[in-house]
């Protein structure tokens, strides 16, 4: 069964003006949902997120 997997990011600002970026950990929910047998995927997935982030929140 392929492994179909869509990702929200949420982008948001606080009273205060401070921007955040968040997301939910694949590892928390491939534990989450018993996901079994996608661990490439899910690194792959995490390596994915971990870049944009970061990408998203350079100065």
């Amino acid at each position: 069964m392929p492994l179909i997997y869509h990702k929200k990011i949420l982008i948001s600002e606080d009273a205060d003006k401070k921007v955040w970026l968040s997301y939910n950990n694949p590892d928390y929910l491939k534990t989450r949902h018993n996901i079994k047998g996608c661990d490439t995927e899910i690194a792959n997935i995490s390596k994915a997120l971990n870049a944009i982030s970061t990408a998203a929140t350079a100065k």
